[in-house]
Formats: structure tokens, sequence, C-alpha cells
């Protein structure tokens, strides 16, 4: 409550003007999204009115956060994919101790929204395929950077489908970071319950995290319903995993893509597909022999 109270108190109302160091000016126009850190701001240019973005602040940033904050500012900068917004700049605010993040505003709906006004909650396979291509496109990118980047927040939400029609776009790299081999940063309950791998809940990160997320995305597209935790999965009773494959949900979904989408969503990561490529490429592959099958048993 005390947070809530201390970010009413100070966040910046919509009509306020923003001025970086660089002599920019930006007229704050609406919110995008709030939270205990700050934040996100709908905003024009006042020097190119036409010019739309989305302002991410962090209000009076403990040093660590004012760092992590940096540096997604900078993974972003430096990255260049249709799938991933684009990072102006980031500036601070001395006076008002305040960070911010100027970036690409994605106008749009996210997937969880889209896929709630559906008939059961639920997207067919042919359509998720097609709007999870640029995410995986952007994770293959991501994780061919050198070092490879993990986004670890892998989520519905965090994707967005552009108003105008364009491909998704996959957002919030808030707990992002460059992946070293054995030099993987511990974290603490990062990620979201149900898209999260187990190692994002103490023994660290790969690009395999992302893996998971993913797979578990393409899950709740495919059944309407959000995997159970990854913890609640590992202390299953006897060896029980209350994971129900997602063909059982949902019939249309073929044997072969559930049990490869079970496979990426592994526990151990040791048991998971090695690459986002390879796991794309089985899901495609096995797609495909269903609308071979399909047509074969089609009547003459």
């Amino acid at each position: 409550m005390r947070c809530r109270m201390q970010q009413e108190q100070t966040t910046l109302p919509v009509g306020a003007t923003i001025r970086s160091p660089y002599g920019d000016r930006y007229l704050i126009e609406g919110f995008l999204g709030m939270g205990g850190f700050g934040a996100v701001y709908l905003v024009r240019d006042r020097r190119v009115k036409q010019h739309l973005f989305a302002l991410k602040e962090v209000i009076d940033p403990k040093k660590r956060d004012r760092e992590r904050f940096i540096f997604e500012a900078e993974i972003l900068k430096r990255l260049d994919h249709r799938a991933l917004p684009h990072v102006y700049q980031v500036f601070e605010d001395s006076k008002l101790k305040r960070v911010y993040m100027l970036m690409d505003y994605i106008e749009g709906r996210d997937l969880e929204a889209l896929r709630k006004e559906q008939p059961d909650e639920r997207i067919s396979l042919p359509l998720v395929l097609t709007l999870m291509a640029p995410i995986v496109d952007a994770l293959v990118y991501l994780h061919h950077q050198d070092p490879p980047i993990v986004h670890r927040d892998i989520k519905p939400e965090n994707i967005i489908v552009p108003a105008r029609g364009d491909e998704a776009v996959l957002v919030d790299f808030s707990i992002a970071k460059e992946y070293v081999e054995e030099r993987t940063t511990t974290v603490i309950r990062h990620g979201s319950p149900g898209y999260a791998a187990l190692e994002q809940y103490g023994s660290g990160t790969t690009p395999r995290t992302d893996i998971y997320g993913l797979a578990a995305t393409i899950y709740t597209l495919l059944t309407g319903s959000i995997p159970p935790d990854a913890i609640t999965r590992a202390i299953g009773s006897k060896g029980f995993d209350p994971l129900e494959p997602a063909n059982l949900i949902t019939p249309d979904v073929p044997w072969a893509i559930a049990m490869t989408i079970e496979r990426a969503m592994s526990i151990s990561s040791n048991d998971r597909f090695a690459t986002v490529e390879e796991f794309w490429q089985e899901l495609k592959v096995h797609f495909t022999q269903q609308q071979v099958d399909v047509s074969d048993k089609a009547p003459l």
C-alpha cells in the first residue's frame, strides 16, 4: 500500500513535459503501464509532433536498480531486429531522481488479451505458428549475440500484435541478461509463474531457459490454460508431473506436437532442445506432416 501511495504521488501527470539532457522535450499523453518502479508513459516529441514513443521510467532507483535499468537500455540500443522494439536513448533527471528509457511505441494488443477473446480462450495451431514465427526469429537473433542475450520472461503478455497488421513484437527486457558460460548470474524469482523455468528460481539461466518460456507460451495459446509453475511440477508427488499434454486439452493438437512442447518444457534444462531453432524446426516438421496426413485422408 505504501509503495502504491508513493507511486501515485510521484508519477508524472498527463500533460507534463519531460526534458532530456539532449534538449528533447516529451509531452506525456497517457500511461502504457504502471508499477512499483514508476511508469511507462505514452509521449509525443514536442518538436516532431507526429512521433509517439514509449518512455519507461524508474523513480528514485537504488544503485542496483539503476544499473539494471541502464543495462536493459544498453542491450536494446545495440539490437536491430524487426520483432524487437528499438531503444533510442537513456537519460537521467537527477533533480527528480528518475531514469528514463525512450523506445518505440508498439500500438497493438498483447497475445494474452487476444487469446482471451477467442472461443475457449484458445488460438488455432496454424495461427499460433504464424504469430510466433517472428518471435522465434527474434530469440534466435538474441541467442546468437556475443555473448548471447537471454530474455527470461517470454509469455503472451510480452508479445504485442501491432494494430496496423505488422508481425508480432517481443517486448519487456526488464530481466534480460547476457549469458556467459560458467559465469551465469544467480537469480531469485525472475520471470512469471507458469512460464519461468525451474532454474530461474535459483540456479542461473541459459538460452535453454527461453526455450521453456517459448514452449509454455505456445502451450497456453493452444490450450487456453497456463501451465503449472515449474516448482509445482518439480515437487510433484511420486514423480507425477501435473502438466497435462496439450493434445488432451485440445484434441486438434497432434500428439507429436504436444510431445515436442512437453520436451521443450522439461524441468531439467539438459532434457530440452539444445537451441530454439531445433525446437521450432521439430514443431514445423510435425505440423507439415499433419497437413500431409489430413490431405491423404481427404475424399477423392
